[in-house]
């Protein structure tokens, strides 16, 4: 099985990235092939403005998307690690998974590529009130029905503000890692 995990924090080292990485350690250790991407690393930027027929649909700057996308549709089990700003994920993960919609267009439909696939999410938030976590995960959870991706499951980190806090969360990090075996 093949793992990729995209990752939207912007600190690479921090605590979205240390969840994402206690799950690929845990498919790792199950024999399962895993990569790691940070969205930083791309120029990734908003849609353009896409009506019409979808045969038509264009933007000039899909192609790193679609590089990207490509990874995604290549694995077995796909996680979307991001911290929470402003109650949602960031807006780099919302510019990876907007331009989804752009890889819809022609004959190869991402909805078509995606059955079955796993997806994870990771969240870091530095609040520690977690009722709004549902609003968050909603979006995904929705995405994933609509690609006919099982959804595997969620990490949820609260309280975690500077790099490193998330080491104060063990039970945390163990159910990122069992999560990772379990896929």
């Amino acid at each position: 099985m093949k793992v990729v995990a995209f990752v939207s924090s912007p600190r690479k080292g921090g605590n979205t990235d240390r969840l994402v990485d206690e799950i690929l350690a845990g498919a790792a250790e199950v024999g399962h092939e895993v990569e790691k991407i940070y969205l930083s690393d791309y120029a990734l930027t908003p849609i353009d403005s896409v009506y019409g027929d979808e045969l038509e649909w264009t933007d000039s700057h899909q192609g790193v998307a679609d590089e990207l996308i490509d990874k995604m549709v290549a694995a077995d089990g796909v996680i979307l690690g991001s911290p929470v700003y402003w109650f949602s994920i960031s807006g780099l993960m919302k510019l990876f998974i907007d331009r989804w919609a752009l890889y819809q267009r022609g004959e190869q439909r991402l909805m078509d590529l995606t059955p079955g696939k796993k997806m994870v999410v990771v969240l870091a938030m530095a609040d520690s009130e977690s009722e709004y976590v549902e609003a968050v995960l909603a979006p995904l959870r929705y995405a994933a029905r609509w690609l006919k991706m099982q959804w595997a499951g969620e990490i949820v980190a609260t309280d975690v503000t500077e790099p490193g806090d998330v080491a104060r969360c063990p039970d945390v990090l163990a159910q990122a890692r069992a999560l990772g075996q379990s896929l």
